[in-house]
């Protein structure tokens, strides 16, 4: 039988890695509570918003605990819990696991409405760390695009919303070379942006791609234009 020291590692990131302290986007009360009890399919986008959610991801596991309790009596009670919080790492894990896929076919559409004049490049925000607003971007790897006038798809970090943004390009000095106000759109569980850049102006070396959806913090990628 699975023991809750199985879970500890992924809980600890769940429980830590997504501090949300305004808890923007947070489901109701009741509906934590049937996420905790497994009440809802597995596919509802909630359990997306609880992975990325530290203080949803902590309600949830303290449901279940207290559902735990709650019913002594009846038989195989531990067991129908640990299930249940196996049950739900298990959905939160396929959650991230899909978003680190490679890119599915749902990003083709987007490229084809694109100008076919252009040449594009897709850029995949989802593997890089990202940083917020008061952070250091993590530049030990980089996305990678040339210098040309281009449509650049950015494929957004899992459970990104759909929308308007701020999109800076910065340099070295965290000043703006290239500002944008692209539209992101959700196809096929992808969230991405479609925006024609012209970099040919811009010097080769690294810069910071920094993107903002209101309320939300900046956040920033490490970019390599050759």
């Amino acid at each position: 039988m699975a023991h809750e020291d199985d879970f500890k590692p992924i809980e600890d990131m769940l429980s830590h890695a997504n501090p949300n302290p305004d808890r923007e986007g947070c489901p109701s009360a009741a509906e934590l509570e049937e996420l905790a009890l497994r009440r809802r399919d597995a596919s509802d986008p909630l359990y997306v918003h609880v992975s990325r959610c530290s203080p949803c991801y902590s309600t949830i596991r303290e449901l279940q605990r207290q559902h735990s309790v709650s019913a002594p009596s009846a038989p195989n009670t531990m067991w129908k819990w640990w299930a249940a919080a196996a049950a739900l790492l298990c959905v939160l894990s396929g959650a991230i696991w899909y978003s680190m896929q490679p890119l599915s076919k749902s990003v083709a559409p987007i490229v084809a409405q694109s100008n076919m004049k252009l040449p594009s490049t897709v850029l995949d925000l989802r593997p890089f760390a990202t940083a917020r607003s008061d952070e250091s971007p993590n530049s030990s790897s980089s996305l990678v695009v040339s210098r040309s006038r281009q449509i650049v798809v950015l494929v957004l970090p899992v459970a990104s919303a759909e929308g308007a943004y701020a999109l800076k390009l910065l340099d070295s000095n965290l000043a703006p070379e290239m500002t944008s106000s692209p539209t992101a759109k959700l196809v096929d569980g992808v969230t991405s942006i479609s925006t024609e850049l012209d970099l040919t102006r811009i010097p080769a070396g690294r810069y910071t791609l920094a993107l903002k959806r209101e309320p939300e913090d900046w956040r920033y990628f490490p970019v390599q234009v050759r």
